[in-house]
């Protein structure tokens, strides 16, 4: 017996069943085959006809939404295979994080869904670690121009609480401006803490202008010591989608930290939100002298960077929040001129 005819004899049945992805192919949403691992991951019990089983017992409604657009795009041919990563509700009502791999299966009178299934808890642990890390290291970069935001109501409340030890009577307009500043100190403070705080993955509908806005709060000090503009656009519509608030919150920061440190003084840093279509367009530009086309396939890399001093991990940590928001990036740069970061996202529905 020759290889191909040792390969023709393989049952690839066993092959699939000692796969350690969860492999199920789906009939509209009724599972009409689980394999081993599939049965570990998801409650599904042996002996129970493929036909009784919903896949929507299994993921949440607005995962399953996302997961029907996946597969809409296979089944119309729009895409040969497509990547999205969900949570779904394991054995003993565990959530996990997983990526799925949607794959027609066509045969004699019918075309089925291939889902692969892959357990990604340890892969989101670690990026939750570098998040965490580089949530930090933007922290202690822009300390500096944080401390000078707290040093500047501080000198200002110090000054009107010694105006006040020598009023015979409350002055109220003291009070109110000690008020002022006492609420942007603590403003300050719960950014700060809201940052660099861990916390629970929660998706929910999130605001990217409030969170565009945030972003270029921390950065302000910064910018006006470099003599660099930013600027927030944004075309008058809401800008929602389905998300974590950190993770969206670290991209942005992460994104607007390196325009910033790529533009010189008189340079400007744009920041502009833009609805097109189902989608939600976020664009960070800058006037900084741009990246050798040579160089941008490998942005994202850890460890790869442009800087004398850096890790790279910056980019490859947004690299890592946009896709598991179901975003894309893209980088468009002209060396001299500056660099655009565009990013898509699913509008919230």
């Amino acid at each position: 017996m020759n290889s191909q005819e040792k390969v023709s004899h393989l049952d690839f049945e066993q092959i699939v069943e000692h796969s350690l992805d969860a492999v199920i192919i789906i009939r509209a949403e009724q599972v009409v085959y689980a394999n081993h691992a599939a049965k570990q991951l998801f409650p599904i019990e042996d002996g129970i006809p493929g036909g009784q089983i919903s896949l929507s017992s299994c993921i949440r409604s607005k995962d399953m939404a996302i997961l029907h657009g996946k597969i809409h795009r296979v089944l119309f041919q729009e895409s040969d295979h497509e990547i999205v990563n969900l949570s779904i509700l394991s054995k003993g009502e565990i959530t996990k994080p997983v990526e799925v791999t949607v794959n027609p299966l066509s045969n004699a009178h019918e075309t089925l869904i291939l889902l692969t299934i892959r357990d990604i808890s340890e892969r989101k642990a670690a990026e939750e670690g570098m998040m965490q890390s580089e949530k930090l290291s933007v922290i202690g970069e822009l300390s500096a121009g944080i401390l000078h935001e707290v040093r500047n109501p501080l000198t200002s409340i110090k000054g009107f609480l010694q105006l006040l030890k020598n009023e015979s009577t409350v002055n109220k307009e003291y009070i109110n401006i000690i008020t002022s500043e006492v609420e942007q100190i603590e403003h300050i403070a719960n950014e700060l803490l809201y940052f660099t705080k861990p916390k629970k993955e929660h998706f929910m509908a999130q605001d990217l202008l409030k969170i565009a806005k945030e972003t270029l709060f921390l950065f302000e000090t910064e910018a006006f010591k470099k003599k660099v503009k930013l600027s927030l656009q944004t075309d008058g519509h809401t800008h929602l989608v389905p998300g974590d608030k950190t993770q969206l919150k670290q991209a942005f920061v992460n994104l607007v930290k390196n325009a910033l440190e790529a533009t010189s003084s008189n340079g400007q840093v744009t920041l502009s939100l833009t609805s097109v279509g189902s989608l939600e367009q976020v664009k960070i530009e800058d006037t900084g002298k741009g990246i050798p086309k040579d160089l941008l396939s490998k942005l994202g890399k850890s460890f790869f960077t442009t800087k004398e001093s850096g890790t790279g991990l910056g980019l490859m940590v947004t690299y890592n929040i946009v896709r598991n928001h179901n975003g894309k990036m893209t980088i468009d740069s002209k060396e001299n001129i500056g660099t655009t970061f565009t990013i898509t996202f699913p509008h919230a529905n």
